[in-house]
């Protein structure tokens, strides 16, 4: 990540690691993925699908 923003700002590693806090590096990080095309959001399954999908594989695990 530190790469990134250093080529993509011309900050300093020092000022990366030790003055920008992290959370605004985060969004800069962000911001700089989404303008080269990748998607950083990913799609996630809801609960009751997480929960069924788990539940069926501890009732796999019981049967054998």
């Amino acid at each position: 990540m530190v790469l990134a923003l250093a080529d993509k700002t011309g900050w300093s590693e020092r000022f990366l690691i030790w003055e920008l806090p992290l959370v605004r590096a985060l969004e800069y990080y962000h911001a700089a993925l989404w303008a080269n095309g990748v998607w950083t959001v990913r799609n996630e399954r809801t609960a009751a699908e997480e929960l069924a999908r788990l539940s069926a594989y501890v009732d796999d695990e019981e049967e054998v």
